[in-house]
C-alpha cells in the first residue's frame, strides 16, 4: 500500500473513532495532532455539525492551545456567522500568545465580509512570528498580486509552491482576482513564470491558459491546456477549457470534441454538455442541439445557459409558443437565477413582461427556503444592474410579506434614491429609520452612492 492510500486510511479510521465517541457518549484520549487531522477531515467532507462535536471536543482537552479557537473562527465564517468570528478572534487575540494563523485568519475574514484591513500589516506579523510559513507567503502573493506588484508576488508565491506543492491546487484563487480586476497581461507574467520555475504543476498552466483566454489569445492558452494534459490526460477541466477556446475560434469541430471527453470523464457534467448544445446549434445541427441542451436540464434544471439554449432553438425554428412553455416549466418546478428571470424575458411581447416578471418572481420565492436572503439578493442584482424600475413594480407587490416586514421600506428607499426620486425615498427612507434606525448600516451597504445623497445623510443623523 503507497504512503497516500495508509495515510487516507488511517484518516478515515480516526474520523470513524471519533464519531463512535460521540455517538455511544464515551470518552476517547486524541491527541492534539490527531484531532487536528479529524477536524480537517470532517471540514472537507462539509460535515459541520460533526467538525463542530470535534473543535469543541479539542477546545475543552487543550483549553491552552490557541490553535483550535481558531479553527471555531475559521468554521464560524463558513457558516457566514462573520460577527461571532470577529468576537472569537477579538477573545483569541486578548487571551493567546499571537500566532501566525490569527493574523491569518483576520485576513480572511476581511476578504470574505469585505472589510478594508491593512492586510499587509497583518501578514507581515504572522511572517515575523513565522518566517517559513508557506501559508503566509501565499497569502502575502495574493495581496502583492492584487496591488499589481507581480514581482513581489511571484517571489512568495514561489516560495510557498516550493515549500508545499499542494498551493498548485489553490492558484485558481489568484486566476479568479486577475479576472475580477482585468489584469490579464499581469496574469500572463505571473503565470508564466510559474510554469518556467514548475514546468509539472498543472494550476499553473491552468492559471496560464486562462489568462490567455482573457486576452484573447486563444492558440497559447489552447497550448498551455495541451501542457496539462501531458501530465495528466484525465484532467477533464483542460479539455473543458480547450473546447472554450476551440469556440472561440469558431472550430466547432474540434471544441466537440474537447467537450464530450470532458463529459466522458464526468458523466455529471451538464456544462459540457450544455456547451456541446451550442456547437450543434452554431453548426444549424438543432436536432442535436435540442437534444444535449435536455440533458443538461436532466441533469441540472437550473442550468441557465442551457435553457436559454433550448428557447433559442425552439424561437429560431418557429417555435415560440414551445420556447416560452420550456421557460415557465423551468421556473414552476426549481427556482431560477435572477439573471436568467430577466433574460427570458425578451421571449415575450413588451406588454407581457411585466406580467411574466411578477409571475416567475413569486414562483421562484414560493420555492426558496430563505426568502429574506432572496429579497436582499434580487434588491443587489437590481442595483448593480440598475433595474430600479422593475425591482419597484415587484417589491410593491409584496410589501406585505413578513420576510421583508423590517426590510422594506429600506429597499424601496434605495432603490428610489438611486433612480433618482428623491422625494420618495426620502419618504421610504423615514418610515424605514422609524421602524428600525439601525437598518440603515444595511442599507448603506446595498451601494455606496447611497452615502453620497446629501437627503440620506441627514435622515440618518435627524432620526438617530
Amino acid at each position: 500500500m503507497g504512503d497516500f492510500e495508509a495515510e487516507e486510511r488511517e484518516t478515515k479510521e480516526l474520523v470513524e473513532r471519533f464519531k463512535s465517541m460521540i455517538d455511544s457518549g464515551t470518552s476517547v484520549f486524541f491527541d492534539s495532532e490527531e484531532l487536528e487531522i479529524i477536524i480537517d477531515e470532517l471540514m472537507r467532507q462539509m460535515d459541520v455539525q460533526m467538525a463542530s462535536e470535534a473543535i469543541e471536543y479539542a477546545i475543552r482537552l487543550y483549553p491552552s492551545d490557541s490553535f483550535f479557537r481558531i479553527l471555531r473562527a475559521k468554521k464560524m465564517m463558513l457558516q457566514m456567522e462573520f460577527d461571532k468570528a470577529e468576537e472569537e478572534l477579538d477573545s483569541i487575540e486578548t487571551t493567546f500568545p499571537p500566532t501566525p494563523e490569527l493574523y491569518m485568519e483576520r485576513v480572511m475574514l476581511a476578504r470574505m465580509t469585505g472589510q478594508h484591513t491593512d492586510a499587509f500589516r497583518l501578514l507581515n506579523k504572522a511572517l515575523k512570528l513565522d518566517e517559513e510559513d508557506p501559508e503566509v507567503h501565499f497569502l502575502l502573493a495574493y495581496e502583492y498580486l492584487k496591488n499589481k506588484d507581480v514581482d513581489n508576488a511571484l517571489k512568495h508565491s514561489i516560495f510557498a509552491l516550493r515549500e508545499d506543492e499542494a498551493f498548485d491546487e489553490q492558484l485558481f484563487g489568484f486566476s479568479f482576482l486577475l479576472e475580477e480586476n482585468k489584469q490579464y497581461e499581469d496574469g500572463i507574467a505571473f503565470y508564466e513564470k510559474l510554469t518556467e520555475e514548475f514546468p509539472l504543476f498543472p494550476g499553473c498552466w491552468f492559471g496560464l491558459g486562462l489568462s490567455y483566454s482573457w486576452n484573447k489569445e486563444y492558440d497559447k492558452a489552447i497550448d498551455a491546456y495541451q501542457y496539462v494534459l501531458s501530465i495528466d490526460e484525465k484532467t477533464s477541466t483542460a479539455h473543458y477549457n480547450m473546447a472554450n477556446c476551440y469556440f472561440e475560434l469558431n472550430n466547432y469541430e474540434q471544441a466537440l470534441s474537447h467537450y464530450q471527453q470532458a463529459y466522458e470523464q464526468d458523466p455529471e457534467d451538464f456544462n459540457s454538455l450544455t456547451c456541446i448544445g451550442d456547437c450543434y446549434a452554431n453548426q444549424k445541427n438543432y436536432e442535436e442541439a435540442l437534444c444535449y441542451y435536455r440533458k443538461a436540464l436532466s441533469l441540472n434544471p437550473t442550468q441557465g445557459d442551457a435553457l436559454l439554449g433550448l428557447a433559442s432553438v425552439l424561437k429560431d425554428q418557429g417555435h415560440t409558443g414551445d420556447a416560452r412553455a420550456a421557460i415557465e416549466s423551468a421556473f414552476a418546478h426549481n427556482p431560477q437565477s435572477f439573471m436568467l428571470l430577466f433574460e427570458v424575458l425578451s421571449y415575450y411581447d413588451e406588454e407581457q413582461q411585466k406580467n411574466k416578471l411578477q409571475e416567475f418572481f413569486t414562483t421562484t420565492l414560493k420555492q426558496v427556503e430563505n426568502k429574506e436572503d432572496f429579497y436582499r439578493y434580487f434588491v443587489q442584482f437590481c442595483c448593480e444592474n440598475e433595474l430600479y424600475d422593475y425591482a419597484i413594480e415587484v417589491l410593491e407587490q409584496h410589501q406585505t410579506d413578513p420576510a421583508i416586514t423590517y426590510t422594506i421600506a429600506f429597499y424601496l428607499a434605495a432603490l428610489h434614491f438611486l433612480n433618482q426620486n428623491i422625494s420618495k425615498g426620502c419618504e421610504y427612507l423615514s418610515n424605514a429609520l422609524l421602524i428600525d434606525y439601525d437598518g440603515y448600516k444595511n442599507f448603506l451597504a446595498i451601494d455606496p452612492i447611497l452615502e453620497t445623497f446629501s437627503e440620506v445623510n441627514e435622515l440618518i443623523e435627524l432620526y438617530k
